[in-house]
């Protein structure tokens, strides 16, 4: 890993300042620090406003269809043609468009009617989801959408109805891929024993897959629970994939819904009875376009601009696009964790974005607050203490160890306290000529000397834990008053992930508290690290492995690339306090005592 450019250092510690950029993501929709689903990310639809010619609560999908387009849609080719405006492009077997003539910027792709779309309302609308899994629970609103998209998705997919205004919706449904397609590559599907080989039970990408696969599996119990109609129609394997289908493919169109559109009776029903508000909030989209084209930063295709006259969306090169090369929309920015788990990729050259950590000890992708026991590797270390802390000889030490231990139980699950986005391995505005197929010169990313840039402004934004850990009754007068005023704080915050900011993160620290905290962000980072059954090295070379065979759009594949991505972070961490605390080895003034840390625990 390349070193710095210059070292840091070291006279007093500041305030702890947030990383305007750490904003690491949950999985799960509450009131919390939540994962940024496609349901609604940046790709999303910028809609002027949205219009829906519909019956009203009476049991058809919403959707009227139009007398010119002929139902009996059979293929994605015969999809594509009635959605085409360009013939410079052509789709492949591997469901990927491709230019076959040169395409100018600007240039309109195509224009997707509405009876081409399937929309969260037309579930809500339609006689049988509302008879038999409308009032079923499922916690959160982006995931109530989802699931009831999907439900609907996966009973359209298996002919579940005769009517004939839901012919194209349902010939929509059944291009979406197969349970038997995502299994191939989508690590929600693959079994636990698998992921945790490949991604190591500790790995933060792992831990989000099982929450997310978990999530999942409850949505369908919890409908099958609700109605033993739907159990028959629709089977576990049926519901995950389209699940995993409307969760990748999935749409939002912003805007308000006009009155005329849907009334107000309407709106208030379904603002009462399932708590979800399609008035102001838009609808959630199923576009058959999405399936066609995969995600690059640097995209070449927007899709959006759904125009409430016409009733159709549309998608149009952003950039000149050569003869061969794919057409490429933007997913939106999210976690390479993220990625891996919603879609089941992360980009190959490192234009994604990975996380460091000092969470070595818990997880704090949990939705609940860790027992006290689980918190109490981070304090077995004493540092700052010439001697391991024992009850009966260091009764004032020991009562504040005590409180550091509540003090980092409530904050456990407040990823943003523990967990910080790095900036992109790779930084450019080149788009890829594709997605799936690695160039002849490819080389595995890594990160250069401007993360260690990066981690000297942002990297003390995740100091709190460790400066917990590290303080000692040295380090303030009334320490331990102190750290209850926070804890009382704490407690008082309407959620874990809803705190203000504390004391101890505004506090000025002395040059041998910093020392001492930055040495344990470095263990904290060493210590995860450590944690993975193989180096950055054998990772790389397993990684060009599998690309030179020919294996680079695979499972296998993408999560080495995730495991990859986290031990880098963790490694550039723990590279940036390394040679912060070299620089200020031998600063004069500072007792053993006050420096003294450990390497080994108590």
């Amino acid at each position: 890993m390349p070193k710095r450019k210059s070292g840091s250092k070291i006279k007093s510690g500041g305030a702890i300042t947030k990383s305007s950029n750490n904003n690491v993501k949950r999985t799960t929709d509450n009131n919390k620090n939540q994962r940024n689903l496609q349901l609604g990310g940046v790709a999303g639809f910028i809609a002027v406003a949205v219009a829906l010619v519909c019956n009203r609560l009476g049991g058809n999908s919403g959707v009227n269809i139009n007398s010119n387009i002929n139902s009996n849609i059979i293929d994605a080719s015969d999809l594509l043609q009635r959605v085409q405006k360009s013939s410079s492009f052509e789709l492949k077997h591997n469901r990927t468009l491709i230019a076959t003539e040169n395409i100018a910027s600007q240039t309109v792709l195509m224009e997707l009617p509405r009876e081409l779309m399937i929309w969260d309302l037309d579930a809500v609308r339609n006689e049988f989801i509302r008879e038999e899994i409308l009032m079923t629970t499922i916690p959160g609103t982006v995931a109530k959408r989802a699931a009831l998209l999907s439900a609907y998705l996966a009973l359209l997919r298996n002919d579940f109805s005769s009517d004939h205004d839901l012919q194209l919706q349902t010939s929509v449904a059944k291009q979406v891929p197969s349970y038997d397609e995502y299994k191939t590559f989508h690590p929600v599907l693959a079994s636990i024993e698998q992921m945790e080989l490949l991604l190591g039970n500790h790995s933060p990408a792992f831990r989000d897959l099982l929450v997310l696969r978990q999530s999942l599996n409850n949505e369908y119990d919890s409908f099958i629970a609700s109605s033993d109609k739907f159990a028959s129609l629709v089977s576990r394997e049926d519901y995950l994939s389209c699940r995993l289908a409307v969760q990748s493919r999935a749409f939002q169109i912003p805007g308000v819904l006009p009155e005329s559109e849907i009334p107000k009776s309407e709106q208030e029903h379904y603002s009462e009875t399932i708590q979800l508000d399609f008035t102001n909030d838009g609808v959630l989209s199923i576009e058959i376009i999405n399936d066609w084209m995969n995600s690059h930063i640097n995209n070449n295709v927007m899709v959006g601009g759904y125009d409430a006259v016409k009733r159709r969306g549309r998608a149009w090169s952003t950039k000149a696009i050569q003869p061969g090369q794919e057409l490429i929309m933007d997913y939106g920015r999210f976690h390479d964790y993220v990625l891996f788990g919603q879609y089941g990729y992360v980009p190959s050259d490192g234009t994604g974005v990975t996380i460091t950590s000092v969470a070595a000890y818990h997880n704090i992708i949990d939705d609940d607050l860790p027992d006290l026991e689980q918190m109490m590797p981070y304090l077995q270390f004493d540092h700052g203490y010439p001697e391991c802390i024992e009850k009966e000889l260091h009764p004032a030490a020991f009562r504040l160890k005590e409180l550091k231990s509540r003090y980092l139980r409530k904050i456990a699950i407040d990823s943003s306290r523990w967990a910080l986005p790095l900036p992109p391995r790779l930084t450019t505005d080149v788009t890829p000529p594709s997605t799936t197929i690695l160039p002849d010169d490819y080389t595995v990313p890594s990160f250069g000397t401007e993360v260690y840039e990066f981690l000297e402004t942002h990297g003390l934004s995740i100091s709190l834990p460790c400066r917990l850990v590290t303080l000692t009754e040295d380090d303030l007068d009334n320490a331990e008053d102190f750290l209850l005023k926070d804890i009382e704080t704490l407690e008082k915050a309407p959620s874990p992930l809803d705190t203000p900011t504390l004391q101890l993160e505004e506090l000025q620290v002395s040059p041998a508290w910093m020392i001492r905290t930055i040495h344990c962000l470095r263990m904290m980072a060493s210590a995860q690290k450590d944690m993975y059954a193989t180096t950055i090295e054998s990772k790389t070379r397993e990684i060009m492995t599998l690309a030179r065979d020919g294996k680079s759009n695979n499972l296998e594949f993408n999560a080495a690339h995730v495991m990859l991505g986290e031990m880098q972070s963790l490694e550039a961490l723990e590279t940036w306090a390394l040679d912060v605390l070299q620089s200020v080895s031998g600063m004069e003034g500072l007792s053993p005592q006050e420096l003294y840390v450990r390497s080994e625990p108590c």
